[in-house]
């Protein structure tokens, strides 16, 4: 309640209650205290006790405002303060700047372990978030349903994909029965499956593979870690469109993948059925020295063929050459 208010209110309760007892009893009162006595009205014996405790009441609203005075004096300094206390942080100075009220030393404990993502005292919930944020972009994968996150959170889908990361079962399972990419966590779920699951997972999977993705499993054969057979390693090629040049390249990648005349038929086969595939079968016979079969294949157009009919000149001249760097990509 506003003083003013009060003090209007107090002074006409005061005069009403004066006014109706006056009216009422018109007598006066002697108050006798040994010798001393007081004669006053009925009116203003009952008014005195109404003043002195409007008058105590006055006080004691005084004192509280001016509490609040001072209190709000601090609030609204540490208010302007604040921002500039933000603008240090933001801008990774150590800042020096100190408040006086509560709440404001509350808040910018707060703001700073938003920062600095530091544990702040007494607040255990907030605690508890930079704790699984913490975790989950260190890659642990957390049950995270208490905290209520949307399915566009940015929490939520790392989260996702650290449990995608961390188990190709739940990878594989999270587009076994997919025909095509729909989002982002799908596609991490892909291309983590392509990094790392095995050979019978990704085939089961019905998104279809582009060129880069199968010369990145061809590469894997090639570093060990995934298994392909013979029939596996030609299906698997047979089921994209490469451009010369990824043939060219996946020939010199897998020329020792396979027995030759495996690696041989497999790719006569393809260069039977797309011109695309012709120079990597013509690497392949230099790389296995079927120096015979190279000539045949380009005695009608030298031109188009001059680096490999480069290698049958130098093989006649037994000069030792880098296949590799002579036929580039």
């Amino acid at each position: 309640m506003r003083i003013k208010a009060f003090i209007f209110a107090s002074i006409i309760y005061i005069a009403l209650v004066g006014a109706a007892v006056f009216f009422l009893d018109f007598s006066d009162y002697t108050l006798s205290i040994e010798t001393f006595t007081l004669t006053l009205p009925v009116a203003i014996w009952v008014v005195l006790p109404l003043i002195v405790f409007f008058l105590l009441s006055l006080l004691h609203l005084s004192f509280y405002s001016l509490l609040n005075n001072f209190k709000f004096k601090h609030f609204f300094k540490d208010a302007n303060k604040f921002e500039d206390f933000i603008k240090d942080l933001l801008l990774e100075k150590n800042s020096k700047i100190s408040f006086q009220t509560k709440e404001f030393k509350e808040v910018s404990k707060l703001a700073k372990s938003l920062k600095t993502k530091e544990k702040v005292s007494n607040f255990d919930k907030i605690n508890e978030v930079l704790d699984a944020v913490k975790k989950i972009k260190n890659g642990e994968y957390l049950n995270l349903n208490k905290f209520k996150l949307e399915n566009n959170n940015v929490l939520y889908i790392q989260n996702e994909k650290n449990h995608i990361e961390n188990d190709l079962n739940y990878a594989y399972n999270k587009i076994k029965n997919s025909n095509h990419i729909k989002d982002e966590l799908e596609q991490f779920a892909f291309d983590i499956l392509l990094e790392k699951g095995s050979y019978e997972q990704i085939k089961n999977v019905k998104i279809s593979k582009n060129s880069k993705q199968i010369l990145a499993l061809i590469e894997r054969f090639k570093n060990k870690n995934l298994e392909l057979s013979a029939v596996e390693f030609e299906v698997l090629i047979e089921s994209s469109n490469f451009s010369e040049k990824e043939y060219l390249q996946l020939a010199k990648m897998s020329a020792k993948l396979l027995n030759p005349d495996a690696i041989l038929n497999i790719f006569l086969k393809i260069k039977n059925q797309k011109n695309e595939a012709l120079r990597a079968y013509l690497y392949l016979l230099a790389e296995f020295s079927m120096f015979d079969k190279l000539l045949e294949q380009i005695k009608n157009d030298d031109k188009k063929f001059a680096d490999f009919k480069a290698v049958l000149t130098l093989r006649e001249k037994n000069i030792k050459i880098d296949l590799n760097q002579l036929i580039n990509d």
